[in-house]
Parts: C-alpha cells; sequence; structure tokens
C-alpha cells in the first residue's frame, strides 16, 4: 500500500517510506541503517538520501573517523507532508483499526532494535512495511 502510494505521489516505490523512516530517526541517518530498518538495498536507500539532500531536507553530518556519509535532518517541509502521506495510507488499509495501525508502524520504525509488536490480522509485514 505504501510503496503504491509512493509511486503515485512520488514515481518512486521506497521514497515515501525511506522519507518517513528519516523523518523519525534521530541522528546520524546512513544509508545501511535505511536499508537495514527498511530490508531494501543499501544504494536505493542511499539514493534517496542523496535526493533528499539535493532538496535541502538533510544535511551532511562530517566526521572524520567514519567514511560513511552520515546525514542529519534538517527543518523541511517535506517531512511533515511525509508523515501525513504515511498515516493516510496506512489508515486506509483498515479505517477501523487505523491509528493503532499507524501507532504500530511508526513504533517498529523508531524502535529498530527491539521486537516489533504489531497487531494481529493487520497487513504490516515484519519489517513495518504495509504490502
Amino acid at each position: 500500500m505504501l510503496q503504491a502510494r509512493s509511486r503515485r505521489i512520488f514515481s518512486k516505490k521506497y521514497r515515501l517510506e525511506i522519507a518517513g523512516l528519516v523523518s523519525a530517526q534521530e541522528p546520524p541517518i546512513w544509508a545501511r541503517q535505511v536499508a537495514k530498518t527498511l530490508d531494501i538495498g543499501e544504494n536505493q536507500a542511499a539514493s534517496e538520501l542523496a535526493e533528499f539532500e539535493h532538496l535541502g531536507a538533510l544535511q551532511q553530518f562530517p566526521s572524520r573517523y567514519d567514511r560513511r556519509k552520515l546525514y542529519v535532518a534538517v527543518p523541511h517541509w517535506l517531512w511533515g507532508a511525509v508523515r501525513e502521506a504515511v498515516d493516510e495510507g496506512i489508515r486506509l488499509v483498515d479505517p477501523d483499526n487505523g491509528d493503532a495501525l499507524v501507532s504500530a508502524y511508526w513504533f517498529a520504525v523508531i524502535d529498530t532494535e527491539k521486537p516489533r509488536p504489531l497487531p494481529a490480522g493487520n497487513e504490516l509485514d515484519s519489517g513495518g512495511h504495509i504490502d
């Protein structure tokens, strides 16, 4: 569902999910972290992060000790718009339980080090994706 919505909005399959994740993560943000959290290719994540940087929504986080491109999200209209689009897309899956699904999704995306408790019977997969 989110991937189809992402294609309609951005003409990119994962841009909405990646932007949603980035909007909710603490810095630093880097491609491998995003790819692992969303179970996508690292090159795909890196490409999207570079696009967000180009838009002015991310800034590189300089590090003398780390070869990764580290980013920090900066205030930008994109983040609020993406959160609304993700929430609306999730609520469309099951309007009666939409708020619970939204909470479960953001918990799964933000708290990636702990088990991901999701309500039974929803359409979120183990990676926090909605099909």
